[in-house]
């Protein structure tokens, strides 16, 4: 074939290859301007859509920020720990998965909210997945370590508690707050506190533990060394210190570290005088503190020291709660000049009463709000002048709370010329007496009332007599601003029975229950029908629980 044979052959397909590639050209520009104008529609009818969907009425929990719906979490979940007074480790499990299956909204909160995270309660019941769930979504936030559960040995448990031990005190310089509660046996305790006996806290500032065992140095039996909380350097930002029952009988010192600013011991035995060597370094140390809150409890009696009056100087204590056997040698010894508020239960322990602030006239000046409970004041025929001595050790009251059985004398109306500055008044009330104290209290009010005293705030706990509160609310109302909170009423009701067609069942008339003053007023009669009555059934109670409300 010649040269221009094969040139005119090549140039044919050449043409042909470009009309082609012309055509796919002007082909694949009509899909980009197809593709553009499909993707501008899509992004107006995103937009139109989201629009749409911000119009929808949103409920007020929708519309709460992460924050508060993370802090609404947070309260959910430390009151599931609440059951009965008693921390339930479970609810809290439970309750956080209950909060999860919401919604996806709410499931990605839960779940990329650190915070949320840092309690870690250690049970051999959940074993360590949640533990190792716990300490890695908490990220590097402080945590809260709670050892709950381990009251009965078993071998396995045991090897799981080492696990976690383990898990955990590589996390050591993130503990914020340690609680070992009464529920951890004293062999799972002991091994606790041996795991933790060589390792520091750089963020713990508080510490909850039932049955510390403190050992005196020469026992011979274990290993004398202080409990790692209680060594200096260990935690050095330990704030708060409580300890439920020590085993500190022979132990001869028993120093609080000096970092700390709260401390709490309770004891729910007594003690012989021969079991405190431990009194003296205690309270010295407590001197040596920056100590804002003092709580001791127990059977325990710092008379046989005879420390001297102010002796125990505590110049920074802003509030003390005393449940101690002799109340009077504690309240004498110790000298807080900052106290504004103080809680004294001077007969807890079921010794003989006696007025435990003779002779320490404005001692307690400082204190705004006192609460005094259990000084059975009827038994040693209490009168005014005890009365008065209690009003002049703590002149300057403004916020009192009392038993009904104490406000019997405590509000002896011989002595409503003394606190002045008092703004409310608690009372705290059982049904059986609420009617001992009303009478005197009326005329302790009245009182003051007639020497131009502020009004009173009175706030009414517990359980009320019905015929009693009732023949009294007007006459209370009239004098005080009257609050309930909590209060169980028990109101008495007749019953009277009416004929009836029908031999087995009688028609009852109950007068209404509920008076004017709870938050539920019927004029009304109710109608019951029941079943034939005894004849011996004369009347009936009926319990109604009265939110908090004023009046």
């Amino acid at each position: 074939m010649s040269f221009e044979s094969v040139n005119s052959v090549v140039m044919y397909e050449l043409h042909k290859a470009r009309r082609v590639l012309a055509a796919l050209e002007k082909q694949e520009q009509d899909l980009l301007d197809q593709l553009r104008g499909v993707q501008s529609a899509t992004q107006a009818q995103r937009a139109q859509v989201e629009e749409l969907i911000r119009q929808l009425p949103r409920t007020p929990i929708g519309r709460l920020p992460n924050e508060l719906l993370i802090r609404i979490f947070k309260l959910s979940l430390d009151a599931a720990l609440e059951a009965d007074n008693t921390r339930a480790p479970h609810r809290h499990l439970s309750r956080m998965q209950g909060l999860a299956a919401v919604s996806r909204h709410w499931r990605d909160v839960i779940l990329h909210s650190p915070s949320i995270w840092t309690t870690v309660l250690v049970t051999p019941d959940h074993g360590a997945i949640p533990v190792k769930v716990h300490l890695h979504r908490s990220s590097q936030l402080v945590l809260d370590i709670e050892f709950h559960s381990w009251d009965s040995f078993h071998l396995a448990h045991m090897d799981l508690l080492e696990d976690l031990l383990t898990m955990l005190v590589l996390h050591a310089h993130r503990w914020r707050s340690l609680a070992i509660l009464d529920d951890v046996a004293a062999r799972y305790l002991s091994v606790i506190l041996v795991r933790l006996q060589r390792v520091t806290f750089p963020s713990l500032t508080q510490i909850y533990i039932h049955d510390l065992a403190i050992l005196s140095a020469d026992s011979p039996f274990e290993d004398p060394t202080l409990p790692v909380f209680l060594r200096p350097g260990t935690c050095p930002r330990l704030k708060h210190l409580r300890l439920v029952n020590p085993d500190i009988a022979d132990t001869e010192e028993f120093r609080v570290p000096s970092s700390v600013t709260g401390v709490n011991v309770e004891f729910d035995y007594d003690f012989s005088s021969e079991e405190q060597p431990w009194i003296p370094s205690f309270f010295d140390s407590l001197s040596c503190l920056q100590l804002t809150s003092l709580t001791l409890a127990g059977g325990f009696d710092i008379s046989e020291y005879h420390f001297p009056p102010n002796s125990i100087q505590l110049p920074l204590l802003g509030k003390f709660v005393c449940k101690v056997t002799n109340t009077r040698a504690l309240v004498q010894a110790i000298a807080a000049p900052s106290l504004s508020h103080m809680e004294c239960y001077p007969n807890i322990w079921g010794y003989p009463p006696q007025n435990n602030f003779t002779g320490l006239e404005f001692k307690f000046a400082c204190v705004h709000r006192l609460i005094l409970f259990d000084f059975y004041p009827v038994r040693i025929g209490w009168d005014s002048r005890e009365t008065k001595e209690i009003c002049l050790a703590f002149p300057n009251i403004r916020h009192l709370i009392l038993s009904n059985s104490d406000a019997v004398v405590m509000l002896h109306p011989d002595v409503a010329v003394h606190w002045q500055h008092l703004e409310s008044l608690t009372i705290h009330t059982t049904a059986k007496d609420s009617s001992g104290f009303l009478h005197d209290l009326l005329l302790w009010l009245k009182r003051r009332s007639d020497m131009n005293g502020p009004t009173i705030r009175l706030t009414f706990k517990g359980s009320m007599n019905g015929p009693t509160i009732s023949s009294s609310y007007e006459a209370l109302r009239e004098i005080c601003i009257l609050e309930w909170s909590d209060v169980i009423y028990h109101p008495e009701v007749t019953i009277r029975g009416t004929v009836s067609s029908r031999p087995w069942l009688e028609t009852l008339e109950v007068s209404d229950p509920f008076p004017n003053f709870l938050s539920r007023s019927r004029n009304t009669t109710n109608i019951m029908s029941v079943g034939p009555l005894t004849p011996r059934v004369e009347y009936l109670y009926i319990c109604a629980r009265c939110a908090s409300g004023r009046t």
